[in-house]
C-alpha cells in the first residue's frame, strides 16, 4: 500500500490527502477479500484477485444503499490499483475489463442566496465570553467564507500554509498544475485578525485550538465536524462540498463564463462545470432577454 500511494502522488501526480482517499477505500476491499475470498481460495497477493471479486464487492456496497457516484469511486481506486500492478509488471487481469455503473444526472445540492447569507450571519450571534471562544468564532467564519467565496475543496483547505496566504492563492490540485483563486480585502482582513489571536507558531492556516493538545493542522475530518455543528444550530443542510457547489452556482447566477468557472473550480474537464447549468433552469428566461432584439 505504501508503494501504491508513492507511485499516484510521484508518478500520477495525485496530492497527498487524494493518495489516502484511495488507500481508505482500498481497505474496504481489502476487508471483503478477507471476509469472503481469503479463507476459499487464498487471496493473498494481488495476482489472485479476480474481476469477480471486484464485482461482488460493488454489489455487496450496493446492497448497502452506497450511491453509483460511490462505487464508481471505489471501482476507480481499485482500477489505479490494479493497474499499479499491471506496471510492476505484476501478473493480474486486465483492469480495462472494470466497468463502471451508469449514474443517473447529479443533482448539484448548493445552498440559496438567503442560506448562504444566514449561515455568514450566524457567526454575528455566536457569544464569545473568553478570548479563546473569540479565536474559535473568527476561525470558523474563516473556514466558511473561504469555502464559500473561493470554492476550495476541504483538504485544499486543510492543508492551507500561513505563507501561501497572498491576494493570488495558488493550489497545487492535479498533476502538480496550479490554479489561482483570489482573496479580497475582507477576506484578508480576516485572517490578519485570526492570526493576530493565534498565539502559537503551527505553519498551517488552521488549527485546532484545544486547551488538552498543542495546536496542529485541522485534518479534513475535523473540519467537515465543525461544519456539522453549524447545521445542528441554524438548520440549515449544509457540509463542505456543498459550499463549493454553492460557490459554482453564485458565479454562474452572476454570469460568469464557463471557462472561468472552470479555472477557478480546478476541473479538467469542462464537462464537469457544465454540470451546473442544471441549478439555473429558472434563470434560462432572465438569459434569452438579454440578447439583442433586431
Amino acid at each position: 500500500m505504501k508503494d501504491f500511494t508513492n507511485w499516484i502522488i510521484y508518478n500520477r501526480g495525485f496530492v497527498e490527502w487524494t493518495a489516502e482517499n484511495y488507500c481508505r477505500s482500498l481497505k474496504l476491499f481489502d476487508e471483503y477479500l478477507k471476509k469472503n475470498s481469503l479463507w476459499k481460495k487464498g487471496v493473498n497477493t494481488p495476482e489472485k484477485i479476480t474481476l469477480n471479486d471486484v464485482n461482488m464487492f460493488i454489489k455487496l456496497e450496493r446492497v448497502k444503499w452506497k450511491t453509483a457516484t460511490t462505487c464508481n469511486n471505489y471501482l476507480a481506486w481499485i482500477k489505479a490499483y490494479m493497474k499499479y500492478n499491471a506496471v510492476i509488471w505484476k501478473e493480474v487481469f486486465d483492469y480495462r475489463r472494470i466497468l463502471t455503473i451508469r449514474e443517473h444526472q447529479k443533482k448539484i445540492d448548493a445552498l440559496t442566496d438567503d442560506e448562504a447569507k444566514n449561515l455568514i450571519n450566524y457567526f454575528k450571534s455566536v457569544p464569545c465570553e473568553t478570548n479563546r471562544e473569540e479565536l474559535i468564532k473568527t476561525r470558523n467564519l474563516l473556514i466558511c467564507r473561504m469555502l464559500v467565496y473561493t470554492g476550495l475543496r476541504v483538504g485544499e483547505l486543510s492543508n492551507l500554509k500561513i505563507e501561501d496566504i497572498k491576494e493570488e492563492l495558488q493550489i497545487i490540485w492535479k498533476w502538480w498544475i496550479r490554479r489561482v483563486v483570489y482573496l479580497f480585502k475582507d477576506d484578508l482582513d480576516l485572517i490578519d485578525l485570526y492570526l493576530f489571536l493565534r498565539k502559537d507558531n503551527c505553519p498551517y492556516l488552521f488549527v485546532n485550538h484545544s486547551t488538552n493538545y498543542p495546536p496542529k493542522k485541522l485534518s479534513t475530518v475535523s473540519i467537515e465536524s465543525i461544519i456539522r455543528e453549524w447545521w445542528r444550530k441554524i438548520w440549515i443542510e449544509v457540509f463542505p462540498h456543498k459550499l463549493r457547489h454553492t460557490f459554482a452556482t453564485n458565479l454562474l447566477r452572476n454570469w460568469a463564463k464557463l471557462p472561468y468557472i472552470q479555472q477557478l473550480m480546478g476541473h479538467s474537464n469542462i464537462q464537469t462545470t457544465q454540470t451546473y447549468l442544471s441549478v439555473l433552469n429558472t434563470d434560462v428566461r432572465g438569459a434569452q432577454e438579454l440578447m439583442t432584439r433586431y
